[in-house]
């Protein structure tokens, strides 16, 4: 875990050592954002827990749902995000020290509230996607990496901390097949991904025309290029600052509404289906545990084309 992670993890009280062990074992290979937001919302509820009257963790769990939701005023979302850490916590706390485990199932019992209707991000349209794709141009070699980073992101629905970490090992092919693999995501998830061939091209020539190494396998793909068009080939790779300001450039160039990184992503997984993907294989691409996160993507839950109001027969 970096320093700045373990800096930002209150200290727990010393009856607690386990919990301690418990966040530091949870978070550790987690990029450092997601890091971070775990480890925020561990420490809320350590920290509100300490502040109560003692009871068991599911009693305490249960009272926290309500204290999320009254006192905090969050979203059914925002609730479930930090209860589902929270049991994450608790289970390696219980794999940590097994004399826990019986206790698990009682897990069960604290239900966050459910999310039904709610349009979460933003996703563009394939005409929006295709405008955002084509703006870095490929008359640069800035260009020819930005449109390289915009595919991964827009086709492919990369995080941009995959993006960073992506080397020149994971481009290779598979029975004749361009691919990246042996991605390694989120929670540890590995996944690897076909590329099409003109996204494979466009990495190949941003390489070459870059001068990168491509033979040093551990090479980062993207590096950072300063503003007179120096490449700095012997610098680490982009950070996801870097990718969150780059995509912020080309939409305000563009005049798109403004999108975040992970909304490209959501974009990514709604062409892919609406260009006749089933859930099972965009799961797959996007590395999502269960079909209902990828479905929460898509935006399937909130169908506005075939909707109930539809099938009402009043008019005036």
């Amino acid at each position: 875990m970096s320093d700045d992670v373990q800096q930002s993890i209150v200290k727990f009280p010393q009856q607690s050592p386990l919990l301690e062990q418990a966040v530091a074992t949870y978070v550790a290979g987690m990029s450092p954002n997601t890091q971070r937001a775990y480890a925020s919302r561990l420490n809320a509820f350590l920290e509100w827990r300490d502040a109560q009257q003692p009871a068991s963790f599911v009693t305490h769990l249960k009272q926290y749902v309500a204290y999320l939701r009254e006192d905090q005023n969050l979203s059914p979302r925002s609730v479930q995000a930090h209860i589902n850490t929270i049991k994450g916590m608790l289970r390696t706390a219980a794999a940590l020290e097994p004399s826990l485990a019986p206790g698990l199932p009682q897990l069960d019992l604290v239900k966050a509230p459910q999310v039904r209707g709610e349009v979460q991000g933003r996703r563009l349209t394939a005409q929006q996607a295709r405008l955002l794709l084509n703006a870095p141009g490929k008359d640069t070699i800035k260009g020819i990496r930005d449109s390289a980073i915009l595919g991964l992101l827009l086709t492919l629905g990369l995080r941009r901390s995959e993006v960073c970490t992506l080397t020149w090992e994971h481009i290779t092919e598979i029975d004749g097949h361009k691919v990246i693999a042996n991605l390694k995501g989120k929670h540890g998830r590995i996944r690897t991904l076909k590329l099409p061939v003109w996204l494979w091209r466009l990495l190949n020539d941003w390489g070459k025309g870059a001068g990168l190494d491509m033979a040093d396998l551990t090479h980062h793909v993207f590096v950072p290029i300063t503003k007179d068009g120096r490449v700095l080939t012997r610098r680490a790779g982009l950070t996801p600052h870097a990718i969150y300001k780059l995509i912020n450039a080309y939409t305000a160039m563009t005049a798109l509404p403004p999108v975040k990184p992970h909304d490209l992503r959501r974009t990514a997984a709604l062409l892919a289906r609406r260009g006749g993907a089933t859930i099972e294989q965009v799961q797959l691409m996007l590395g999502h545990a269960s079909p209902q996160t990828t479905s929460n993507y898509i935006g399937e839950t909130l169908d506005l084309d075939d909707n109930a109001v539809d099938y009402s027969p009043l008019r005036i």
